[in-house]
This record gives structure tokens, sequence and C-alpha cells, in this order.
């Protein structure tokens, strides 16, 4: 990794931990309060200005995502999903995003213990190229159950008949 990339990438990170403080209403002072990290040192770590700010270390970016909400795989994400696209769909649709986020990070522990289960299939013979087919299940599943849900709601709201 070029430093050019790794700085751009810290810059992203460090918007992302403004954009979360402005979402949840969260200034310096009660960000300190929460990290247990100084507010100077929060106000040199967030520096609007790139060329000003401090290099972060891993415990306080943990320390600071951890108080508004996140964790690593929830920033790295959010950070992949939302680049170039407007604010309207990171404010729309982070929820779904963390969701999935925590989904993926619990999957692994479940999927050993199913290919336990099943006896005779090992992890050797599981493939990465599988991943496509199957996050298209997983999404037309997902699909499938929201449609559902609709479904559901538009009955209730749908229907003029509320006699019990």
């Amino acid at each position: 990794m070029e430093a050019s990339e790794g700085d751009e990438l810290e810059g992203d990170y460090v918007s992302l931990i403004l954009q979360a403080m402005a979402e949840k209403s969260t200034p310096q002072r009660k960000l300190a309060v929460l990290t247990g990290i100084s507010k100077s040192r929060l106000g040199v770590l967030l520096h609007k200005d790139p060329e000003k700010r401090a290099t972060m270390t891993l415990p306080e970016f943990e320390r600071i995502l951890h108080a508004l909400g996140m964790n690593l795989v929830h920033a790295y994400v959010c950070l992949r999903t939302f680049k170039d696209l407007d604010a309207y769909y990171r404010k729309c649709y982070s929820t779904a995003v963390l969701m999935l986020c925590d989904i993926c990070v619990g999957a692994p522990r479940k999927m050993i213990g199913v290919l336990e289960e099943l006896g005779g299939i090992d992890g050797t013979e599981i493939r990465l190229n599988w991943s496509p087919a199957f996050q298209n299940a997983f999404i037309k599943k997902v699909t499938e159950e929201v449609e559902a849900i609709h479904k559901r709601r538009n009955r209730l709201t749908d229907d003029d008949n509320f006699d019990l």
C-alpha cells in the first residue's frame, strides 16, 4: 500500500467519525468523556485539516468507534459502501449496512457449527468462488422477506373492515 493511499483512508475514517458525531449529536467534549481520550487529543486526531492531524492509534480508533456505536468492521464496510455516494444514502441505509455487518461477523462461527452438524463436510470443501452465489441467495431471501413484510403491512392498512 502506498503512503498516499493510506493517508486517503485515514482521512476517510476521520470524515466517517465526524459524520457519526454529527448524526448522534456528540460534540468532542462528550466524546472525550465517553472514550477517556482528552478533548485536546481528540481535537488533534479529528482536525478538519488532514495536515494538522496526529496519527490515531488503533486503541484510540476502537474507543472512538465504540463510543459512536460502531466497530472496526462497521467503519470499514461503511467506507466501502458509501464511498462516492450522496450523504442521503448513508442517512437512509446506514442501519441496514450495520445490520449486515453484524450478520456477516456472526455467520462464520455459525457456519462452522452447521458444517460440523452436517458431518462429512469440512472446511476444505468450501470454495471462495461460491461467494457470489451465496451473496445473491442472501439478497434474494432478504428481498422476499421485505416484500412479505410490506404485504402484511398493506393488508392491515388497506383493509377497511376492523371487525374483531
